[in-house]
């Protein structure tokens, strides 16, 4: 698909597989996951460098599981294909980290308060759940409605947590 300015999306993204690879399934329970952990830890008021740690440690951890249950799960595949693939799968896990801790860190690095930088984080997070999501009905070559519906959907899940969070506060 041609943007408006002559680039071609598909074509660069054809040249970065991985890219393409890495916005999946996992990406969208990574970034659902990433979301709940900061929402779930601020709750302790620990400061930014704590809450950053907490987040990316327990995601890390996450993140080995579902590694070792995908290799452990796929015996039709010899040990080292299963090890590539679940490597593969597994990357949105840790490319969901990005935006909700990218927030955080730069919220810290400009002094804000934990709450503000929580509340950057998980609207980060919504932004991020929505791209996802049209991006998912993009790669099916969907109608547009659908693709807004899709895109709706996965970032109600971020609209979720804030909700809960607001309950919770």
């Amino acid at each position: 698909m041609m943007a408006a300015g002559g680039f071609d999306l598909d074509a660069g993204l054809r040249r970065y597989p991985w890219v393409s690879r890495a916005l999946n399934a996992e990406a969208v329970y990574g970034t659902v996951l990433t979301a709940g952990l900061i929402s779930a830890f601020s709750l302790y008021n620990p400061g930014l460098p704590t809450l950053i740690a907490r987040t990316v440690g327990t995601v890390l951890v996450f993140w080995g599981a579902h590694v070792y249950a995908e290799i452990v799960g796929n015996r039709d595949l010899t040990w080292r294909e299963a090890v590539r693939e679940a490597l593969q799968r597994s990357a949105g896990l840790l490319w969901a980290l990005i935006v909700p801790v990218g927030c955080l860190a730069v919220a810290a690095a400009l002094q804000l308060s934990l709450g503000t930088a929580v509340d950057i984080a998980l609207w980060g997070a919504v932004v991020t759940l929505a791209l996802l999501g049209w991006w998912a009905a993009r790669q099916r070559r969907t109608s547009t409605l659908i693709k807004v519906l899709t895109a709706s959907g996965t970032a109600g899940l971020g609209l979720a947590l804030i909700a809960l969070k607001a309950l919770v506060h």
